[in-house]
């Protein structure tokens, strides 16, 4: 212990003696080096030891008050703490980083579910999906400690979701939970796992396997009629019709098919980004993260042009009036247009039509991947190729000229006045 202070025997009666002081004061016990009380001028008592961490700073460490602390637990821990300093070891380090191992090692799932989104660069759709999901099925557990999850846990969950929610929610509680769990085995504290094994394996491993269903449809010659048939015998007044159909919302469902874009690439497009003079506009492919310029067929330029009434002064090309940005989701007009057309068909069936009429239409594979900006999977050498869009463009044309087999002659002859 530092210079000063009082030497004597620290035991029961002498700290039953001691009485407050003008001043704070140290009282040093002379059989254990390092170990003391200290006294403030309120009387309360303390017991504290104090010793250098081997040639280095003097460290002074508050165990505990008295009576609450009893003297014997007290030389216990002073005892302890002294052997640390003389070891090099600085106590009050060494317990902050217990700490910190303890809090890192207690982790909730919903921590780790928050760790998991923050460092994957998951797409917004995706994140959407992720915490929709993780809400819908794994909301029970978001407080557990992720240590306290057993397999029998999530084993008995996923049987619950299945037989409440059916096998596509269940695909989906298995696929994102592994993928939670996976991350936090990779997790380490002090070279200790945050955990050993990935509980969602018992699914597998109980045999509990679940097909997933894939949605392989597209509109058919006679749907393609029935749905252009009601885009052309729309009512183009900015009032909706008591339908609920909106000119935006058709307009949005007939640029998807005649053109194959994927839904966040239609609703993310902005009036800079189409050239009228080129007959181009560029879309951003939020999948593969780069620009995907497209040919404006004429088809493609007619509900553009009739787009504009509706977007008005939006810097978006499909706004949203409520948020001042462009349309997020626009299921609402999907489900209002299948139901007045007896339809039954999806945003991404639309870009499936495109594929399927294209191909039907004698162009090449490689040119309708390129047209649906596909990623290519042929190695270093496509990574030169780049393709010009005057060569996509023939693809989006026979598409649109396909298209108007299925037209009103009326129709077909308003269509090529474009412009008008």
């Amino acid at each position: 212990m530092s210079t000063g202070g009082i030497v004597v025997k620290i035991n029961e009666k002498y700290l039953a003696s001691l009485k407050p002081t003008p001043r704070e004061q140290f009282h040093r016990d002379d059989a254990i080096k390092g170990f003391g009380v200290k006294v403030n001028p309120t009387g309360r008592i303390s017991f504290i030891a104090e010793g250098r961490v081997r040639k280095g700073k003097t460290r002074r460490i508050t165990l505990g008050q008295y009576p609450a602390l009893s003297l014997k637990d007290a030389k216990e821990l002073a005892t302890t703490n002294l052997s640390f300093m003389q070891k090099g070891i600085d106590p009050v380090i060494k317990e902050r980083k217990e700490k910190a191992r303890e809090n890192a090692l207690s982790k909730t799932l919903n921590d780790v579910f928050s760790d998991y989104c923050s460092q994957k660069d998951l797409m917004p759709k995706t994140l959407y999906d992720y915490k929709n999901t993780f809400s819908l099925t794994l909301s029970e557990f978001a407080d557990s400690s992720i240590r306290d999850i057993s397999r029998q846990d999530i084993f008995d969950l996923f049987i619950k979701i299945r037989r409440e929610r059916g096998d596509s929610t269940a695909a989906k509680f298995k696929r994102i939970g592994s993928a939670i769990f996976k991350f936090a085995m990779a997790d380490e504290i002090d070279g200790e796992r945050l955990i050993r094994e990935n509980p969602f394996n018992v699914i597998a491993e109980k045999g509990m396997r679940i097909k997933a269903k894939k949605r392989v449809t597209f509109l058919t010659d006679a749907e393609v009629s029935t749905l252009i048939t009601f885009y052309m015998n729309y009512d183009n007044a900015l009032v909706p019709p008591k339908h609920g159909v909106t000119g935006q919302g058709i307009n949005y469902v007939i640029l998807l098919m005649t053109t194959g874009l994927r839904k966040s690439e239609a609703l993310s497009l902005k009036w800079e980004n189409v050239d009228w003079t080129s007959k181009t506009f560029t879309a951003f492919d939020t999948k593969n993260k780069s620009n995907h310029i497209v040919p404006m067929s004429g088809t493609t330029e007619w509900i553009l042009r009739e787009q504009k009434k509706y977007a008005k002064d939006s810097a978006f090309v499909f706004p949203s009036e409520r948020t001042g940005t462009h349309m997020t989701e626009p299921k609402s007009q999907l489900d209002r247009i299948r139901k007045v057309t007896s339809l039954n068909f999806t945003f991404h069936d639309l870009r499936r039509t495109f594929a399927t009429h294209a191909e039907a239409l004698g162009q090449s594979h490689e040119l309708i991947r390129k047209a649906l900006n596909h990623k290519s999977g042929g190695g270093i050498t496509s990574q030169y190729i780049i393709t010009q869009v005057e060569t996509l463009r023939p693809v989006f044309q026979a598409v649109a000229e396909g298209y108007r087999e299925y037209y009103d002659p009326d129709w077909k002859s308003n269509l090529m006045n474009e412009g008008d």
